[in-house]
Parts: C-alpha cells; structure tokens; sequence
C-alpha cells in the first residue's frame, strides 16, 4: 500500500500552537475594547466608501460585482475551490487525495472555533448591521441592478463565515504548494473572492481581517503546529480509500490526476 503524502503537522509545535492563538486572541481583542472597536468602525468605514463608492456610475463594474454577490457565483466559486483539490494546479498530483480529505479536516476543526466565536459575539455584541444598512451614500445592487439577485446587506455581519473559509483554503493549500507562483495564484483567488462582499457592502472590513483571520488563526495552528489534524485526515483517507479506488476504474473519471495514484 502506497503511504500518502503528508499534508500537515505531524508533531506538536507548542510555541507555534501558543503564538497563533495568541495572535488570534489579540486580534479579537482589538475588535472588542472600545478604542479598538472604534478603530476598526472608522477603518472599515473608509475601505467601504472607497469600495461601494466605485459602483455609482452603475456601468459593466456595476454589473460585474452586482453578480459576484449571487448566490450561483458562490456555487462557482466553491467548484473552483475544488479544483484546486481535484487537479494538480498547485500540488503534486499525489498530494491532492491527502488535500481533499485534509480540508474536510480543517472544516470540521473550523467547527469549535467557529461555535465559540459565536458565543463571544452574542456575549459582547460584537456583530451589527452591515454597512450598506448604517452607511450613507451606499449603492445597493437590489437599487441599481434589480435585476440581479445579489447580496449587498446583512443583519448581522461578524464574523464572515465566507472569510473564513476562503482564508483557511489559501492558508492550507500555500502550505502545500509547489512555490511562489503557484501561492500569489491561490492570493489572487482568494482576494478576488473575499472582494464581493466589501464592495456590495454585506460586510465591514473587521468581519474579514478579524472575524475571519480569528477562525483561520486557530483552525491553522491546530493543522500545522499539532497532529490533530494529521489523525482526522488519516481516519478520512482511511474511510475514501475504497471510493476513490472504485472510481479509479470506472472509464473516464478514473483518468483524472486526482486518482492517478489508485490505478
């Protein structure tokens, strides 16, 4: 049996485990203190008048965001995500098993994090309206292009579950590229998509840089500075083993990159 390729931390790391938790602590704290708060409001007040503000000619930039806030642009924007799974566009092709598996891992770490961090929001108050509901002037796609189903409000906005997860997707996969071009790639996608939300104004700056960056601190620091990770994604390769074995022999399919190694 062939071993697969490790895609994670196989030893503990204290000082690393320590640090990002640290930092992720720290960055959390300068969202909830007042000062901080206020700091983070202005900023992101201004990234938001410098980003929505860019939509009141309603031209084709207009169009363009208007569909990058749609619900089926999301539904693309995970099937892209999954590429980078499925073909070796940044990893070796017999890495990508071990990287499939391995980010279901992350999302099931991202779990716990996610539960407190939920817990701290309602405890402090930490989340608010979005800035398209609190700002002025703020460019609505539902105004400007009712034709197009975009998202460009929200009632809550922090943390942003949709950072989160695309930050977690960049931090795994540069850790597991073949080098700097292939990780100014996966920075590339990953601004491109974070972007849509800032400019339609669904979420504040600090739903990005904090919430989002906390969650993806702590799941990472537990990828890479421990091996809890490695057991999760060990019992996951365990269990689809026989799946991707099965659909390594069924024409077509089996001659992807992604089961190279079960043929």
């Amino acid at each position: 049996m062939i071993t697969p390729p490790t895609v994670f931390s196989s030893r503990w790391h204290w000082p690393a485990l320590l640090a990002g938790h640290l930092l992720a602590a720290l960055l959390l704290l300068s969202y909830s203190l007042p000062a901080g708060h206020a700091f983070w409001q202005a900023l992101g007040a201004d990234v938001f008048y410098l980003l929505n503000g860019s939509l009141a000619n309603n031209g084709a930039w207009t169009w363009f965001w208007a569909w990058m806030n749609t619900r089926e642009v999301d539904a693309a924007s995970a099937v892209l995500l999954l590429a980078f799974l499925v073909f070796p566009l940044t990893a070796t092709r017999e890495k990508l098993q071990p990287l499939m598996c391995g980010f279901l891992a992350l999302m099931l770490l991202m779990l716990p994090a996610r539960e407190l961090l939920s817990e701290l929001t309602v405890a402090y108050g930490l989340s608010g309206p979005s800035p398209s509901l609190v700002l002025e002037p703020a460019y609505l796609f539902s105004e400007l292009r009712p034709s197009i189903p975009a998202k460009d409000t929200a009632s809550t906005s922090f943390p942003g579950d949709h950072a989160s997860v695309l930050l977690i997707w960049f931090g795994f996969l540069a850790w597991n590229s073949r080098g700097t071009g292939a990780r100014l790639l996966l920075g590339a996608v990953t601004l491109l998509l974070i972007l849509p939300r800032l400019v339609g104004g669904a979420h504040w700056l600090a739903d990005v840089a904090v919430g989002g960056m906390v969650m993806a601190l702590v799941t990472l620091s537990w990828a890479f500075a421990s091996p809890l990770a490695g057991w999760i994604n060990h019992g996951l390769m365990k269990a689809a083993t026989p799946l991707f074995r099965l659909c390594s022999r069924i024409p077509l399919l089996g001659r992807l990159p992604f089961f190279a190694v079960n043929r």
